[in-house]
């Protein structure tokens, strides 16, 4: 999927898509 363990939530690139599902960066939620 091109990101690297340990990478923070908005460093992933805003057009990344799930390798799973595909699901975009917009349907996720960063958690604490």
């Amino acid at each position: 999927n091109g990101v690297d363990p340990g990478t923070t939530f908005e460093d992933v690139p805003e057009d990344w898509v799930c390798p799973l599902c595909g699901a975009s960066k917009d349907d996720f939620e960063p958690v604490d």
